[in-house]
Formats: structure tokens, C-alpha cells, sequence
């Protein structure tokens, strides 16, 4: 995976946007881990984090029944 923003750089420690396993608790790491969101050995970068829970927060805003 790269970084979302210097696509020649590796999605690494090195990525100001990386997310390491380390940094959160066990909790989290199974969460995202279970979903697919985070690697749980390697981690990730947090533009694909920070997407998810946009849609998330929209998906509990959004009114669907139609009142």
C-alpha cells in the first residue's frame, strides 16, 4: 500500500497519515482488524479509516424513513 499522498512513498512508519497496531488498544485492533479496515500485523494509512467512519457518521445521520 502507498501513502495517500506521496504515492512513491510506502504506506510505512515513514507516512504521516500511518496508523500503527501498536499505537491503539487490543480492542481496536480486533475491531478494525474484523472489518478489514486494519491490518493487525502491518497497520495502516488512516485515509481509509477516516473514510469508513464518514460513511459511518452519515449512515447514523441519515433519516430513512422518510419522516
Amino acid at each position: 500500500m502507498t501513502c495517500p499522498f506521496s504515492p512513491e512513498r510506502e504506506c510505512n512508519s515513514e507516512c504521516p497519515l500511518f496508523i500503527a497496531p501498536e499505537d491503539l488498544n487490543e480492542f481496536v485492533v480486533a475491531r478494525l482488524s474484523s472489518i478489514g479496515v486494519l491490518n493487525r500485523d502491518k497497520g495502516t494509512c488512516s485515509m481509509r479509516v477516516l473514510a469508513l467512519s464518514q460513511s459511518r457518521l452519515i449512515f447514523e445521520k441519515t433519516n430513512s424513513r422518510g419522516g
